[in-house]
């Protein structure tokens, strides 16, 4: 749940911005600004008296110029492509990264509400577990032997905590998460409801047509400020942890294999899928949809398009995508059937080179 604050004045939202992104988002407000009032932050197309607004891609640059707000905050670049060498007629706040100064303002304007520490007496506690007192325990929640919830953690309704589990400072599990037994999660992270960390991995040798079960007895270790959306499962390792990286964002319906090493500030967007024993490095993205084959890796920084399959190892950092884009339906049953008939026009080509190679040395 979240609760509106305000008003505030733009000075003392430029300071809260600056408070929250540990002094690295500096803005700089106008002359006459600093005092303004200011109740909410609002798109471009709706903002009025009172809003904020921010221009975050030159493609918005006329809609900026003509939009209503109290305090429009953008970038020197674009404020100069907009108004030139003349002052604006209006409040600006400058910084250099108005989206990112979007978040921090939505979190100074709508702060989560966070409930009253304590535990519900609809939870079960299990003998040998330890419950930080700073820490909310909602009902439902079973948490078992052995774990640990830290201080200002918050454990949402029906959450299972199994047994050895470590739940870090201020960590928030939203309704209905599962966390198997020995998984670690880091301080700040946010797990979002149908989550399931620490599965078992998809481990079987097969012998005579069958399959025999591997036992999974690694973990899933993730790093500080984690989030992770819903209906995302990260399985344990079979024998070395799974490990996520800090700062890295999951979205919802990501599949996370056994044994992979998920770097720090990665972003993985909905349904992408890895398998088994694949490194990501920092700073990676992979967009909607992209799958990694397992037992490869991806250097730092390197971005996946929405759609593209990984099958092996990624040597050199860079955007790699390998999808075809929707097609109308004859279109693209036209280039399916040339595709299928690619081989034979392959041993056509090489049978008319050669034909060719003959008549020239024949002349």
């Amino acid at each position: 749940m979240i609760h509106k604050t305000g008003p505030i004045t733009l000075i003392d939202l430029v300071d809260r911005i600056k408070e929250l992104s540990n002094d690295t988002l500096l803005s700089t407000i106008s002359a006459n600004g600093q005092n303004e009032k200011i109740n909410m932050i609002a798109p471009l197309e709706t903002a009025g008296h009172g809003d904020v607004a921010f221009l975050a891609s030159p493609k918005y640059r006329e809609e900026a110029k003509n939009c209503k707000a109290t305090a429009l905050v953008l970038t020197e670049e674009d404020k100069h492509a907009i108004w030139g060498d003349k002052d604006p007629e209006r409040i600006t706040v400058i910084t250099k990264n108005p989206y990112a100064w979007f978040a921090y303002a939505l979190q100074v304007m709508l702060p989560e509400v966070k409930p009253e520490p304590g535990i519900s007496p609809k939870a079960t506690i299990e003998d040998g577990a330890v419950v930080d007192p700073t820490a909310t325990v909602e009902p439902g929640v079973v948490i078992k032997a052995g774990a640990k919830i830290g201080a200002k953690a918050w454990i949402g309704a029906n959450s299972v905590i199994s047994e050895g589990v470590e739940i870090g400072e201020g960590t928030h599990l939203y309704p209905n998460v599962n966390i198997y037994y020995g998984c670690k999660i880091g301080r700040r992270n946010v797990i979002h409801s149908g989550a399931v960390i620490g599965a078992d991995g998809f481990g079987f040798a097969p012998l005579d047509k069958m399959y025999v079960k591997i036992p999974q007895v690694g973990t899933v270790v993730t790093g500080d400020d984690v989030e992770i959306g819903a209906n995302t499962c990260i399985d344990r390792g079979a024998l070395n942890n799974t490990t996520i990286g800090n700062g890295t964002k999951i979205d919802d319906l990501v599949m996370i294999g056994h044994n992979c090493k998920v770097g720090n500030n990665v972003v993985l967007s909905g349904r992408v899928g890895m398998a088994g024993s694949t490194t990501i490095g920092d700073n990676c993205q992979a967009g909607g949809g992209a799958g990694f084959a397992g037992h490869l890796s991806v250097p730092a920084g390197t971005i996946i398009g929405g759609g593209a399959g990984v099958p092996g190892t990624i040597d050199a950092p860079g955007y790699y995508a390998g999808y075809m884009p929707a097609l109308p339906h004859k279109e693209f049953f036209n280039i399916l059937s040339v595709i299928k008939r690619l081989p034979e026009m392959r041993r056509s080509l090489k049978r008319v080179e050669a034909k060719l190679d003959l008549l020239n040395k024949t002349e």
